[in-house]
């Protein structure tokens, strides 16, 4: 799936924006583990990760810290990392050269820009127990094709 950097799916890394963008009513509990859930996972008809990992280091309304370790369809594992103001300026990501990642805790919603140009938009619910957290993402290519996804994480640390 994710062979080059020029032919990166977004439908991959959607999920990588998971628990990242956590608006003030919805912070993560930190430090925290996040381990993606395939089969509560829809991944629109497009490709779906083997596995994703992320952790949380910092969600605050001004600043988020996160790892990730996501395991796309063919077997890769991308290491990624993003540390940044939760003002909805962009910057890049550790990990992914030419990728960046803003996070807008007062809208609740992230935004990843992949090297090829697929721009993520993504929004979330934590459930009333803090243990599981849905995000919905829409990733629009720059022919303009968009998938749509729900995935679903669970809290395991």
């Amino acid at each position: 799936m994710l062979r080059t950097p020029g032919n990166l799916s977004a439908a991959v890394f959607a999920a990588i924006l998971v628990p990242f963008a956590l608006a003030s009513q919805t912070h993560v509990v930190t430090p925290s583990t996040w381990t993606l859930n395939l089969q509560q996972s829809d991944f629109g008809g497009g490709p779906a990760m083997k596995s994703d990992v992320i952790t949380v280091q910092t969600d605050t309304d001004k600043w988020l810290k996160f790892t990730d370790v996501t395991v796309d369809g063919d077997g890769k594992t991308w290491n990624t990392a993003w540390s940044g103001p939760a003002d909805g300026t962009s910057h890049p990501l550790k990990g992914m050269p030419g990728a960046t990642f803003s996070q807008n805790a007062a809208t609740d919603v992230d935004v990843m820009t992949l090297p090829d140009g697929t721009e993520i938009t993504c929004s979330y619910s934590l459930s009333p127990d803090k243990k599981k957290m849905t995000n919905k993402c829409a990733a629009k290519s720059k022919d303009g094709k968009v998938v749509n996804q729900t995935t679903v994480y669970e809290r395991t640390k």
